[in-house]
């Protein structure tokens, strides 16, 4: 089974891209999925699962319909992949979230002269701005790929209510699409994994 996976925790190695304003020990007590919307090649209807756990911090997505192929045989569809997700965030009033960097492994067989690529932006409904991290697949390499981004700005939900929207659109394509090339799951996991380190913040 293919499988995207989507992480949203706490990372201790990535404080230099946190904001100032930002505390490690700012947590809602209450954080919960009240809506999930789904829309793309990657996630076909009943492809997708959404899950967060105790910590308030750690989301869970996963796509068992990911795959992106290009060479002989394939077709358009094939080279591309997306998922756009809509996620309703419920949490204590008084604080507003932020996604802060990506770390997202997987499985690729990239020939040399291909290059793959995988974008992961998100935004949210009502406030200005787009966080956006980019994951460059270069020819040649084959086997599992682990791969870190971070973002030049940072975007934040809007304050003042006690749910946000969260727009997350994941992408990933392969060119030239003549040859032979593949990102898929890992071998050996079964899974594509997407870490995101998330940081809250009061209003």
């Amino acid at each position: 089974m293919k499988i995207l996976q989507l992480f949203l925790l706490p990372s201790l190695t990535l404080a230099a891209a946190l904001p100032t304003d930002f505390s490690p020990t700012v947590v809602p007590s209450h954080v919960r999925i009240v809506g999930v919307s789904l829309l793309g090649s990657g996630c076909p209807a009943g492809s997708a699962d959404v899950q967060i756990d105790a910590t308030k911090s750690l989301m869970e997505i996963t796509f068992s319909e990911y795959i992106i192929q290009t060479g002989p045989g394939t077709r358009a569809a094939d080279w591309r992949k997306n998922c756009k997700l809509t996620l309703n965030m419920e949490f204590d009033s008084g604080f507003q979230f932020s996604t802060l960097a990506t770390d997202m492994k997987g499985f690729a067989q990239i020939p040399d002269g291909a290059r793959g690529r995988c974008t992961n932006t998100f935004d949210f409904t009502g406030a200005p701005g787009q966080t956006a991290y980019a994951i460059a697949l270069d020819g040649p390499r084959e086997g599992p790929f682990d791969l870190t981004a971070s973002p030049d700005i940072v975007s934040w939900s809007p304050c003042g209510g006690q749910t946000a929207i969260m727009n997350m659109n994941t992408q990933c394509n392969i060119s030239p699409t003549q040859q032979q090339a593949l990102i898929a799951v890992d071998r050996i996991s079964g899974k594509i994994t997407v870490f995101v380190n998330i940081a809250w913040r009061h209003c």
